[in-house]
């Protein structure tokens, strides 16, 4: 059996900052790899073992991989999977939440609204898909199937390798909706914290 160890990317600027970064190809700040180096520590002073590690292709996931690595004391090639990528917000990549929120869903911060279950998780890149004149933003459902093609290309690899132990580094909303669409348990939850 194959256990996922699903991580949200450590802090960058532009969470500091409640930009909406998607796809945008930012680095982790200071306190970013503090994050990701004392999972890796936590990670290694609780005997896991970690078989293989993929991360997003952006970035902040993959430093965020190395850092766990480096406080694992563990040397394993990190493969990277474009598919694993936080959804894409077409025009409203780099934009504050508190202005998309409001020009999208009428409110200061959509966060509070799901968080008081009032509006489902999903309605958040389903509403910034509708807003996107340009069409480049995906939906739930666009970005749940990548997730889960990527997740089926780690599981193939993992099963081809023996591999019981597989370190996933994503981000936030796509690794929350893939979980939910698969029966993930988290209720009211619109975020992962960071590492």
């Amino acid at each position: 059996m194959i256990h996922f160890y699903i991580v949200r990317h450590g802090e960058t600027a532009g969470n500091v900052s409640q930009l909406i970064q998607g796809i945008t190809n930012s680095q982790l700040n200071a306190r970013g790899r503090k994050q990701a180096l004392a999972l890796g520590r936590g990670l290694r002073a609780s005997g896991l073992m970690i078989d293989r590690v993929v991360a997003s292709d952006l970035l902040r996931a993959q430093e965020t991989a190395q850092q766990i690595l480096l406080g694992m004391q563990v040397k394993l090639a990190i493969e990277t999977d474009k598919g694993l990528r936080e959804e894409n917000d077409g025009v409203f990549e780099g934009r504050s939440l508190k202005d998309v929120s409001q020009e999208v869903f009428g409110v200061p911060d959509y966060h509070i609204l799901v968080r008081s279950g009032k509006m489902p998780l999903e309605a958040i890149p389903d509403g910034i898909h509708a807003a996107d004149a340009t069409n480049q933003a995906e939906n739930t459902q666009q970005v749940v199937s990548r997730y889960d093609f990527a997740m089926r290309r780690i599981v193939t690899g993992a099963e081809a390798a023996n591999e019981t132990n597989v370190l996933v580094v994503s981000h936030g909303t796509a690794s929350l909706l893939w979980l939910r669409a698969h029966g993930g348990d988290l209720p009211n939850r619109t975020e992962l914290t960071n590492a």
